[in-house]
């Protein structure tokens, strides 16, 4: 089977590359680049990181003949930034002549399409997390809405301390985490055995577009 290539533009901080890997079948491959980004998640300064540019230059790093799609990671800033995934994703597509997904417009997809409850958990405060729901054309399935309102890349990184805080117990539906930050994973398949509910996250919904797109 011939193999499939993706082009990813993702934050310098390196957070997760892990769960996009998982999730992709054997004869897919991931071309990642870095762009830079100084690992905070204040609004004001996601905002001014969500530079075309600046991830345009890191994509121009990938060998891009061999390139089927690019995807997208930049969840807060494009939420942050109006019209801004839209305009990426065209912007992109252009430029490179190559179909693009944002990360965001995938998880909006996801949610719209649910027949069943799920919970949404934000990393982020409630002015991103607002600013994501505010997208959401059917919220009709949204049972919930939690934020863990993380200051830095470094504090999503500490999954037994939001874990602990979450309190997963509570929750009596499918969840969602939103963002390209949290793993899931390492906790997933005990939530699933121990609760009979599945969890999803941004990175996981993308990577599935992506395959079932190719």
């Amino acid at each position: 089977m011939k193999k499939k290539y993706i082009g990813m533009a993702w934050p310098s901080d390196g957070l997760n590359d892990s769960e996009y890997w998982k999730n992709l079948p054997k004869n897919f491959e991931l071309l990642i680049s870095r762009y830079k980004v100084s690992g905070s998640l204040k609004p004001n300064i996601l905002k001014k990181e969500a530079n075309l540019k600046r991830i345009s230059r890191s994509l121009e790093t990938l060998n891009l003949k061999k390139i089927n799609i690019l995807i997208l990671c930049d969840f807060a800033s494009s939420v942050l930034n109006k019209d801004y995934i839209e305009k990426s994703q065209l912007y992109f597509k252009k430029k490179f002549n190559l179909p693009c997904i944002n990360i965001v417009s995938s998880t909006l997809n996801f949610i719209e399409n649910r027949k069943k409850n799920i919970s949404i958990i934000s990393p982020y405060n409630k002015i991103i997390t607002k600013k994501f729901l505010s997208l959401i054309k059917d919220k009709s399935r949204i049972s919930s809405i939690s934020n863990l309102s993380f200051n830095s890349e470094e504090e999503i990184d500490d999954t037994k301390s939001f874990l602990k805080k979450l309190k997963l117990n509570t929750y009596k539906n499918d969840l969602l985490f939103i963002g390209g930050g949290i793993t899931i994973s390492t906790f997933s398949k005990f939530y699933k055995n121990k609760y009979g509910y599945n969890v999803y996250s941004s990175p996981i919904i993308l990577i599935d577009d992506v395959v079932t797109l190719l």
